[in-house]
């Protein structure tokens, strides 16, 4: 049964009439690792291993069309009320803030509605209030007026853009929910003084759209008001792509595959004014199965982009046949279960994995079937932590918890804690395929490590200085691996990360100046 909070919220309720104030930065914050736990998983509260994490978002209260009132914010009092409190306790036990998130994909069908209208955003922000209250009716009471949690996460998909089929849309919506903002940073600070409250959401790769149905240019009001956002940097490819392609690519995709990606996406938000030190990267613990119209063995050069049937291909025979579908969800704790079971890189008989380094992407591919599987894996995350700590990030982001297996994505995410970066030997300037086999009792697997980058004119200094035999930057080379050197205006420089075009010296900082040659 569904129970809404406005019949729930019985406190009294006014918005400050004073302007909030811009959050204060608050000294000596850590990396922040969010994941988000869903009711419908197979992970019970219980088996949470919250050491492993800095907050935990609850997933969802959400805004449906068909609820009495738009402001509604829908949840199972008793199902979803009993996970929360759970939460709530360990969080409490752990040191681990507990956020409840509104939305979702299917649950944003009325924000741009709540939000346009002065009296639903002040009925609106009464019922999330409930969320962050302290509960003064008692343990057992029927009607309770808090949850005792610690924040709000906004997970509108999306303002100034449809979204899921159902959602209310509107030009003036990042407007509007710039009010919102405003108001509900207001209301916590007015009613929680002295203990911070906090304002964070889920967001697509690109900044809130504006009036024009274009991503707004400068966003940095609205920083004022979230502590961080997590970029949704995942779902780029699927079964609504043209191609097959990578899930949750950490460099852009090569043309005319592009053009989103985590790069992107993070170059796009601080272009837009937004800090780097409340913007956190999302990630997927999971991965879409596609049926292939080619064997993506015999392709030459080998690529992960191919195009693919709409439908189901020839059902397998093994327990996990029910996945082999275009648009199939894979979570991790699956692909270990049914095809990497020999280990987090080593394919089962029949499958071939491989590494793209242009995305820093894992793929299998199936012959037999053409099924294609595009996942995050720990070399991917760790990729992308890497990223996360050279550009100085908020944190990192997991979309869900009960998707891992044996805490091995989780356990990668935790490396944004750690002070250095796992660096690889630079990619070679030439395409190359480098296969290995793994040989086990039962099976024999082959694992193939695809590295395309282009190769550079023979652009070298001369003489015995640093830069001697080392190739001139290209703008048209693809630097995948960080370590690799180039020349540029008598100086050596380092990428730091994944970089394409991006010109030594300029304000993103992928390259280090190593100094004058």
């Amino acid at each position: 049964m569904k129970i809404t909070l406005i019949s729930l919220a019985t406190v009294a309720f006014a918005i400050a009439s004073v302007s909030a104030a811009p959050i204060k930065k608050r000294a000596g914050d850590n990396k922040v690792v969010v994941g988000y736990w869903v009711p419908w998983g197979d992970v019970p509260v219980s088996a949470v291993d919250f050491t492993k994490y800095t907050h935990i978002n609850y997933g969802f209260g959400t805004l449906l069309k068909s609820a009495a009132n738009p402001t509604d914010i829908n949840f199972d009092r008793y199902y979803d009320g009993d996970n929360m409190q759970q939460l709530v306790q360990k969080g409490s036990q752990y040191g681990v803030p507990i956020l409840m998130s509104l939305g979702g994909w299917t649950g944003s069908e009325t924000f741009s509605t709540v939000v346009a209208d002065t009296n639903l955003r002040k009925t609106f922000i009464n019922n999330a209030m409930v969320f962050v209250r302290e509960n003064t009716n008692g343990d057992d009471a029927t009607t309770p007026n808090g949850w005792n949690m610690d924040g709000i996460d906004f997970d509108w998909e999306y303002p100034g853009r449809q979204g899921a089929d159902n959602n209310a849309v509107s030009s003036a919506d990042s407007a509007n929910y710039l009010l919102l903002l405003k108001e509900l940073r207001a209301q916590l600070d007015l009613e929680f003084p002295n203990n911070h409250k906090l304002i964070t959401a889920a967001v697509r790769v690109q900044p809130f759209d504006g009036p024009n149905g274009s991503p707004l240019s400068n966003v940095a009001a609205y920083a004022a008001y979230f502590d961080w956002i997590s970029i949704m940097a995942y779902d780029i490819y699927g079964s609504w792509s043209d191609t097959t392609g990578p899930v949750a690519p950490l460099g852009t995709p090569p043309s005319p595959n592009g053009p989103y990606s985590v790069t992107q996406a993070v170059q796009s938000w601080t272009a837009a004014g937004w800090p780097e030190d409340q913007l956190v990267v999302g990630t997927a613990f999971y991965g879409y199965s596609f049926t292939a119209t080619v064997n993506m063995n015999t392709q030459n050069p080998i690529t992960q982009y191919v195009p693919f049937t709409s439908g189901s291909n020839t059902a397998s025979s093994d327990a996990c046949n029910g996945l082999y579908t275009t648009g199939a969800t894979w979570s991790w704790k699956s692909l270990r279960s049914c095809i990497l079971t020999a280990g987090p890189t080593t394919a089962a008989s029949g499958w071939t994995r491989y590494w793209d380094s242009n995305t820093q992407t894992p793929w299998v591919f199936r012959a037999s079937d053409k099924t294609f599987i595009s996942y995050d894996d720990i070399e991917s995350i760790t990729a992308k932590v890497n990223f996360v700590k050279q550009k100085n990030l908020r944190g990192v982001m997991l979309w869900e918890i009960d998707y891992d297996i044996n805490g091995e994505l989780i356990g990668a995410l935790n490396l944004v804690h750690s002070g250095s970066t796992t660096t690889t030997t630079a990619s070679p300037t030439k395409t190359t395929t480098t296969v290995s086999k793994t040989t086990t009792a039962a099976t024999t697997t082959t694992t193939v490590s695809t590295k395309t980058t282009t190769t550079v004119a023979p652009t070298t200094t001369s003489g015995s200085s640093i830069c001697s035999g080392v190739a001139a930057w290209s703008s048209s080379t693809t630097y995948a691996t960080p370590g690799s050197k180039v020349t540029y205006n008598g100086h050596l420089w380092t990428n730091q990360w994944w970089t394409l075009g991006e010109t030594p010296g300029a304000a993103w900082g992928a390259w280090a100046d190593g100094g004058a040659c």
